[in-house]
């Protein structure tokens, strides 16, 4: 019988920041008010397994983030954070300084009931959830991608 071999393509640990946020905003409405107190710009990307999915990129700091619905038409994405309705996963280098400002700031929003950070030990399946979600973001950004030909034509 063959043996299967798996291998880890990362050379070092991403670092990772995960927020849970509790509102009844709809998602357009909660990025509208996080790009404008966070001064961010979140873009609308596909859905991601069905959940709304925005990204926004900081070239300053070298952090990409993505804010995925956890509650979708009839299921809800991570069953172990039921009271979080949005998750903010932030990824690259993150001072706890910059989350408690960060948190300060969206608690700050009207009708955000909560906001907490959440142990990604705590959630079962989450190294399969970002990779589903690497491959979501690879799969949509594939397109953008200047095709270079060295022959002039």
């Amino acid at each position: 019988m063959a043996k299967k071999f798996l291998t880890e393509t990362r050379s070092e640990p991403a670092l990772y920041t995960l927020l849970g946020i509790s509102c009844h905003l709809r998602d357009y409405h909660l990025t509208y008010l996080l790009n404008e107190k966070l001064e961010l710009e979140f873009i609308k990307e596909d859905d991601f397994q069905g959940y709304p999915f925005f990204f926004c990129r900081d070239e300053n700091c070298f952090n990409a983030y993505y804010l995925l619905g956890n509650r979708g038409q009839e299921s809800i994405l991570f069953p172990d954070m039921k009271q979080a309705d949005y998750l903010l996963l932030i990824e690259g280098p993150f001072k706890k300084s910059q989350l408690e400002r960060l948190m300060k700031n969206i608690r700050q929003i009207d009708n955000i009931l909560m906001s907490f950070e959440i142990s990604p030990e705590k959630i079962k399946n989450f190294e399969t959830m970002l990779n589903d979600l690497e491959l979501h973001v690879m799969n949509i950004h594939k397109d953008l991608k200047i095709k270079y030909s060295p022959f002039k034509k």
